[in-house]
């Protein structure tokens, strides 16, 4: 009896051994991302930053800008913006106006309406209606080249290595390119992807599927509650999203026949979310599929691993101006909200000359005499505690 408990005893201390040994590997960067149902009225600034720079935007003919503001890059020095009906703009930190970069058209070095943008090192990389493959341009506004490819990459950034990634929705695949005149790796992150979905699926270019942050890039595809983490060669596992009402596969705009406003009106009743990861919190913006504006922010706080819910899509300056700023949540910067707001009336200037307390808010009364009403939306930078 006991030559047949000796090895048993052994065999469990084994097993439980190397279930030990793998949680101490387990990854644990994966976060569960659950979003509360009920939550807070506003997002106070204070709740999340100590300080807020206000960057008026400089107005010139050339670079008046509409309300569609598509996509914002910016660094140490540079803020690239792109519009819907102006093309990409170059600004420095201060908001003074640099230049255009390229111009609209259908000549050498030309683009149609940009579909999205991004930054390699000191190159400007552009994909565009009418064209596949990209654009390149120094930040001196110079035309470089015309790289070609056989398909359109509508949706692309780089992973943390500054490798180019091209999510190629009809194929449910990320390509990554070390050099674009190589073959690419391939990672598929989508399967059963259905024929029909090309055709159709091109038309929510205002979405994103790749969050470029400081850890990596992220891909989600709005169908699955899973967020990957996209290297040069493989996906990781990042987030977890408890997404309860999430659009399910069948109902996807591929599957819609041409009958887009059906398939509009079928769809507002689902949620999707945009995940905007900095160091301090985790930002999940949430929508209805098909409406103009967020309906939601949520906040991951990365210390406490607890999420609460805000019901107003923008931001109460509590800081500086006492006016609500709305976040940019197509925005990338490593370490920084971006938020924008329109350029206040002389009645508000007036309120809140008379309830200016501090310095800071001064110094923002005196930003303000530069711009009026009309003028470019005013950025503003969080800098998260």
């Amino acid at each position: 009896m006991k030559k047949i408990i000796l090895p048993f005893v052994i065999l469990i201390i084994t097993i439980l051994s190397v279930n030990c040994s793998s949680d101490k590997n387990a990854n644990t960067d994966i976060k569960i991302l659950k979003l509360p149902e009920s939550g807070e009225e506003t997002l106070k600034a204070s709740y999340i930053a100590d300080t807020l720079i206000y960057i008026p935007l400089e107005t010139t003919k050339e670079s008046l800008m509409d309300q569609d503001i598509r996509q914002i890059w910016l660094d140490n020095y540079y803020i690239l913006i792109n519009c819907k009906n102006t093309g990409l703009l170059l600004f420095r930190q201060d908001g003074k106006f640099l230049k255009k970069i390229g111009k609209q058209g259908r000549g050498p070095g030309e683009y149609g309406t940009i579909l999205h943008f991004d930054v390699i090192l000191d190159t400007i990389y552009i994909s565009s209606t009418s064209r596949r493959g990209f654009l390149r341009y120094t930040f001196d506004g110079n035309f470089c080249d015309e790289i070609k490819l056989n398909y359109q990459p509508v949706f692309f950034s780089t992973t943390v290595d500054q490798k180019l990634a091209c999510y190629c929705i009809e194929e449910g695949k990320i390509y990554v390119y070390n050099n674009l005149h190589n073959p690419p790796n391939t990672i598929v992150v989508e399967y059963g992807v259905t024929k029909g979905r090309y055709k159709w699926s091109l038309r929510d270019t205002h979405m994103t599927f790749l969050q470029k942050y400081s850890k990596g890039l992220l891909f989600y595809d709005y169908k699955s509650d899973t967020v990957w983490n996209i290297t040069e060669n493989k996906k990781e596992l990042a987030f977890i999203v408890d997404l309860k009402n999430k659009l399910p596969f069948d109902k996807q705009i591929e599957f819609c026949n041409g009958d887009l406003q059906g398939w509009n009106k079928m769809v507002t009743s689902y949620q999707q979310v945009h995940i905007f990861p900095l160091p301090s919190y985790t930002f999940i913006f949430q929508k209805h599929w098909r409406g103009a504006w967020y309906d939601a922010i949520y906040l991951f706080n990365t210390k406490t691993m607890e999420t609460k819910k805000f019901n107003k899509f923008w931001i109460s300056d509590d800081i500086v101006s006492g006016d609500r700023i709305s976040p940019i949540n197509f925005a990338y910067s490593k370490d920084c909200l971006v938020a924008f707001g329109y350029p206040p009336s002389e009645k508000d200037l007036e309120e809140n000359k008379a309830n200016a307390k501090q310095a800071r808010s001064q110094l923002w009364l005196n930003q303000m005499k530069t711009v009026k009403e009309g003028d470019n939306p005013i950025l503003v930078k969080l800098i998260l505690k």
